[in-house]
């Protein structure tokens, strides 16, 4: 497959397929965290009703594009009005507005910090005219020209902005000078796009909205045909750290984002309050015991968080279907932590069945390693492996 945009950790298309492909078509498959899309996409290809959630805004908005069909022509059209408005203006980029920004010391702090003048500007015109004031109207095209210029700043190498490994969540800024003109590369940018969603194989729109997992309001109860998801490791992988790049230019103020992650599931926030004698024996199962309690505060707001959503998952479940979950492990302070465990805890708290529990070998390119752990050593061992596992909403 090829990808509209890049995203650190994805789930594997195989894993989505084989679930999808066993249902009849037409059923509705709900992805409560979406991330990367992988799932509506391939839902929608194949002929189902696709629903995604997410708290992320751009992992929403990479979720939308990859499951909507798409007019490319019009698209084309719309990003040469795009730059047009834009080189018109261009020495007029300083006095567009941007409320996010320039009413805000600390988001336009950030910027200085992670982008060069030149890039700056361009910036400055490219997010008035799709977010501030947009020109293009169809909102589906709009998020299209989002995403391919989301793609010159979340990139491996630096682009668009002066960090490198953005692509992988780990931003550091590696250059002071940057030539490189946004402006000329937006229509290479979109065209990949466009190739890579091939959104002809499209059959039907998904529904996506930027919610919580842990309360899908939106969904009625024993409404949902399958649920196939990945949720994220416990202190893993820090997605807003990358994301926040893109996501200052479309209208997010650092505050807003930090008050975002704060939020998401698998954030390194405590839980403020616990109940220390419900969880001890937790703890003792899985090695975990001896954390100290700034840690263990961590662990159970992430169980926690996972119970939510279960029991969220449990509610719009139609009796008798599945959850398809995929889980991989992570560490606290060099502690090994089995997500798999607290997980198929949460989902039996809920009223779960596990039906199936496989492992599987996660392929190097989509392998995420923190930092701090090198290649060879025992825990990156361990963290070649995710377990997939089906969950059964049975009939009462």
């Amino acid at each position: 497959m090829r990808y509209i945009h890049p995203f650190p950790a994805r789930m594997a298309p195989e894993i989505a397929l084989k679930k999808i492909r066993s249902l009849n078509g037409g059923q509705v498959i709900l992805d409560p965290m979406s991330g990367s899309g992988m799932v509506l996409s391939q839902a929608v290809r194949n002929g189902c009703s696709a629903i995604g959630f997410d708290l992320d805004p751009l992992a929403r908005l990479v979720s939308r594009v990859c499951s909507t069909k798409i007019d490319n022509k019009k698209a084309i059209v719309a990003l040469d009005k795009l730059l047009l408005a834009c080189q018109d203006d261009y020495q007029n980029s300083r006095n567009k507005t941007l409320h996010w920004i320039d009413n805000n010391a600390e988001t336009k702090a950030f910027i200085d910090f992670w982008y060069a003048p030149l890039q700056i500007n361009q910036l400055r015109l490219l997010s008035y005219y799709l977010v501030a004031n947009p020109i293009i109207r169809n909102a589906s095209i709009n998020n299209v020209l989002k995403i391919a210029l989301s793609r010159l700043i979340i990139s491996k190498d630096p682009k668009a902005s002066l960090a490198r490994d953005t692509a992988h969540s780990r931003p550091h800024r590696t250059i002071k000078t940057n030539d490189f003109n946004i402006f000329n590369e937006l229509p290479k940018s979109l065209r990949h796009v466009l190739s890579a969603l091939n959104s002809e194989e499209i059959k039907k729109n998904s529904k996506t909205y930027l919610g919580d997992a842990r309360k899908m309001r939106r969904i009625e109860d024993d409404s949902i045909d399958a649920i196939i998801t990945s949720p994220p490791y416990l202190n893993a992988i820090d997605y807003m750290r990358g994301h926040r790049l893109s996501l200052v230019w479309f209208g997010y103020s650092i505050e807003k984002l930090r008050s975002i992650r704060k939020k998401s599931i698998g954030s390194e926030a405590a839980l403020q309050k616990r109940n220390k004698k419900s969880f001890e024996k937790l703890f003792a199962r899985l090695g975990l015991g001896n954390l100290d309690s700034k840690n263990k505060n961590m662990l159970l707001r992430y169980y926690k968080d996972l119970r939510m959503q279960m029991k969220e998952s449990f509610r719009v479940l139609k009796p008798g279907c599945s959850a398809t979950y995929v889980i991989g492990n992570s560490t606290i302070k060099g502690n090994y932590v089995q997500n798999s465990e607290l997980l198929k805890s949460a989902g039996k708290k809920a009223g779960f069945e596990i039906i199936t529990e496989a492992v599987r070998e996660i392929p190097d390119n989509r392998r995420y390693m923190p930092i701090s752990v090198k290649e060879g050593n025992s825990l990156a061992k361990r963290m070649r492996t995710e377990h997939v596992i089906e969950f059964m909403k049975c009939s009462s």
